[in-house]
């Protein structure tokens, strides 16, 4: 008598949501974690001395070079491609000899 009771009573549980205000939560949500998946990728920074080239899925690399700064991409048609664009030093030791025959080291950076 008791268990039939309470398996009535389990039986007679109303949600506060009805399966339509569950369904647009339900899309609600993940238009949401869609929405902040492709904002968060839709944007990519170049870093000072970096330049940047956009690769494009359909139509190749583009020609435009990006500079410094915060670019918009749509994400997976567009992948940037970020190359190091410093000048670095260079040594070109050289062994030279002078007019008293000696034989000195020259560093040209």
């Amino acid at each position: 008598q008791q268990q039939q009771q309470q398996h009535n009573q389990m039986n007679n549980f109303k949600s506060p949501l009805n399966a339509n205000a569950m369904n647009r939560l339900i899309y609600g949500g993940a238009a949401l974690f869609g929405l902040s998946y492709l904002g968060g990728n839709a944007i990519f920074t170049v870093e000072g001395g970096h330049k940047a080239v956009v690769f494009n899925r359909i139509s190749g690399v583009s020609n435009e070079v990006k500079g410094e700064g915060t670019h918009l991409i749509l994400p997976w048609f567009q992948i940037p491609v970020i190359f190091d664009a410093r000048a670095r030093p260079r040594n070109f030791p050289s062994l030279t000899g002078s007019k008293d025959l000696q034989m000195v080291n020259i560093t040209v950076r």
